[in-house]
């Protein structure tokens, strides 16, 4: 009851106090409330778009390696091809299926990008041949009639699937299975469309794309003997590193390549993709958390300087107490108390603002929501810390006061 007693009592003081000093009190406050913004901020906006590059991994395909022929760089959230080559074949992608671990499906691809034709309407899109089991290893389903079945692929039938973009700006509200296309001069039916699925961490707009049987893209569309992708399953994410390097070292021996020759393929995996991703949000984690600590510190600075003015400026009502029989552990308390309060008001107007300011962002940019609480709670106890450091020095200078020597300046 007695500390309780104290505690409030102190309390009334402090309140005093900050009337007396507000616009003083109010910067402390602010010091705290932005280093406790700051952190919230840009430690809860990092997690989201690490969430949000989780998330575009799934739409790429669960435990996908794709073999693309020649060179391709990667460059944030695209992939670009230096170099092309016609050396990848299908008997390839039967290799890698044989030879190699721990794959669980394997799908040549060929793409070709044709423009497509409907009455007076023509889009230039990419055409990609490849088998049946595609929307299993891509994650994508079909909204409307169906994928090709596997008759049809080794037939090498004149159907396709359309992206839901293309299919929208074809045909509009009209239904568009069963209805014809051209692909460059050759007729081709509409047997399914697929749901919205957006841009995959490639970059690639999945909702732009045309879905035909790979005989019918090579032989009907194209004549070629050669394909320019593979999609490799991997039974487990463990296994991809594993799996990257036994496919390069498969198709080295196969296109006889030689040490220290430039391979005519390229190995990716969704990590390829995110790798500049991850590594600018990592910059942007590492610069907020920096921004949070020189805020965190500037906070404590302005606790101190204005405490210690604040000492100052009280000697006199230190001096009274002292000789009314204050003890120096109640000043020490006391003014530990003060610093402690701004501390706190800062962290709790800085969560605020900060939850407020992440909530938005969220919304506007469609991020996935990751505010933490476990952030904020560390945010309160860095402010705590924060308010016992700046108060430490304050605190003894205004306990060590001699009753005496501030009486005389009553």
């Amino acid at each position: 009851m007695i500390i309780i007693h104290k505690i409030a009592l102190y309390t009334a003081v402090i309140i005093r106090i900050f009337k007396e000093y507000k616009l003083r009190s109010v910067l402390s406050i602010l010091g705290i409330g932005f280093g406790t913004f700051a952190l919230i901020a840009m430690i809860s906006i990092s997690h989201s778009l690490q969430e949000k590059s989780r998330q575009e991994v799934e739409k790429f395909g669960k435990n996908l390696v794709v073999v693309k022929a020649g060179k391709v760089r990667v460059f944030r959230r695209s992939s670009r091809s230096i170099t092309s080559a016609k050396t990848l074949k299908i008997s390839d992608a039967l290799a890698i299926k044989q030879h190699i671990d721990h794959v669980k499906t394997v799908l040549p691809s060929f793409q070709i990008s044709y423009p497509i034709r409907k009455g007076g309407t023509t889009i230039f899109s990419t055409i990609i041949g490849v088998g049946g089991e595609y929307p299993q290893v891509r994650n994508i389903k079909v909204m409307k009639g169906r994928f090709y079945s596997r008759k049809e692929e080794q037939s090498g039938e004149k159907v396709i699937v359309l992206g839901y973009k293309i299919a929208k700006d074809f045909f509009g509200d009209e239904e568009p299975v069963g209805k014809t296309l051209l692909i460059f001069r050759v007729p081709c039916r509409v047997i399914g469309v697929m749901e919205e699925k957006g841009t995959d961490v490639s970059g690639e707009d999945q909702d732009s794309l045309i879905y035909t049987p790979l005989k019918t893209a090579m032989r009907r569309l194209a004549n070629v003997d050669y394909i320019n992708t593979i999609y490799v399953q991997v039974e487990h994410r463990d296994y991809i590193p594993y799996v990257k390097r036994k496919i390069r070292q498969l198709l080295r021996k196969r296109h006889h390549i030689k040490p220290g020759e430039k391979e005519d393929f390229t190995v990716l995996s969704p990590d390829d993709y995110l790798r500049m991703e991850r590594e600018a949000l990592h910059i942007f984690s590492l610069l907020g958390s920096v921004s949070a600590v020189i805020s965190f510190i500037i906070g404590g600075i302005g606790i101190l300087s204005i405490m210690i003015l604040i000492v100052n400026e009280r000697i006199e009502e230190i001096g009274i107490r002292r000789a009314v029989g204050a003890k120096k552990t109640d000043i020490l308390f006391q003014f530990l108390l003060e610093s402690n309060i701004i501390a706190f008001l800062g962290s709790v107007i800085g969560s605020l603002l900060g939850s407020m300011f992440c909530l938005i962002i969220f919304f506007f940019f469609s991020l996935p929501m990751t505010l933490s609480l476990e952030w904020v709670m560390i945010s309160f106890l860095l402010s705590f810390i924060t308010g016992v450091s700046a108060g430490i020095y304050p605190a003894y200078k205004a306990a060590g006061i001699k009753p005496i020597n501030a009486l005389r300046r009553v």
